[in-house]
């Protein structure tokens, strides 16, 4: 089921959503990207100088979506939602290298680095958060090591959970089959076909919110409102019906919020998941 909300009335919107009888809601905002080219990795928030050719649009996304939850925690304290804070350390981690085994080792060098620079939030995050009075308390917290999810682990996490699940016989239901030793995985989905999941040992950004929603769902959310860009509506689309068709997510509602680009349009997309 789809709709659309006016970005002006988002706020609002959000309030009547970010309720639940089942448990802890959860809200997906501030889901920003770390760049690099050939330096180390940062994530431009904080930057007085134009953005580079390709950063302005998820920085944009990044500073509405994380100020409209503060806001939102701030007016509305009666609504205790959780923000869940995503850094993407993928797309824009751009090594200047040709070949591709060293450029990936090193994007895992630059994405560690920054993760381990930034145990907390990124400093635009933080001041958000006391501009607005709202607590730390209310970001849910990676790991004890550092706050932030990241992608690149998301991944990693994803491709080891399916095939425990397969090993663990969890994914007949699902129509899950491994080939290649493992490396390949694929699963029959209802409305989609057959996916392949895995690939050479590696997952998707669909794989990615697998991940992510089967934590969230073991740490208790039952609900998750997920600010994303539209462009990647599709991706996660499909990673939300992986999750309830691998996993049997149980009474967990997932709704994917697409916000536009700058100056495309004033409407933002709403999917819901099933629950």
């Amino acid at each position: 089921m789809s709709r659309s909300v006016d970005l002006d009335e988002l706020g609002e919107w959000l309030a009547d959503e970010a309720t639940s009888t089942a448990g802890d809601v959860a809200l997906l905002a501030g889901h920003f990207a770390i760049f690099s080219a050939g330096g180390p990795a940062t994530d431009l928030l904080d930057a007085r100088e134009p953005a580079p050719a390709g950063a302005a649009e998820m920085l944009s996304f990044t500073r509405f979506t994380w100020d409209v939850a503060c806001q939102l925690a701030m007016t509305h304290p009666e609504r205790p939602f959780i923000t869940v804070p995503l850094v993407d350390d993928i797309q824009f981690v751009r090594p200047l290298t040709a070949d591709r085994p060293t450029a990936e080792r090193l994007a895992n060098a630059l994405a560690a680095d920054y993760l381990r620079r930034t145990p907390l939030l990124p400093s635009y995050h933080l001041h958000s958060l006391a501009a607005h009075g709202v607590a730390e308390g209310r970001v849910m917290r990676a790991c004890d090591a550092h706050w932030l999810f990241s992608e690149r682990q998301l991944r990693t996490d994803a491709v080891r959970r399916v095939k425990a699940h397969h090993l663990a016989g969890g994914g007949r239901r699902a129509g899950l089959a491994a080939s290649d030793g493992g490396s390949t995985m694929t699963v029959t989905l209802p409305d989609h076909g057959e996916y392949c999941i895995v690939q050479s040992g590696h997952t998707s950004c669909a794989g990615g919110y697998v991940e992510l929603l089967a934590r969230l769902h073991q740490r208790g959310v039952r609900k998750l409102i997920a600010l994303v860009p539209l462009r990647c509506m599709g991706q996660v689309a499909l990673g939300t019906d992986l999750a309830h068709w691998l996993f049997a997510l149980s009474r967990f509602s997932v709704v994917n919020v697409g916000i536009p680009a700058p100056g495309t349009t004033n409407a933002a997309t709403v999917v819901t998941g099933p629950s």
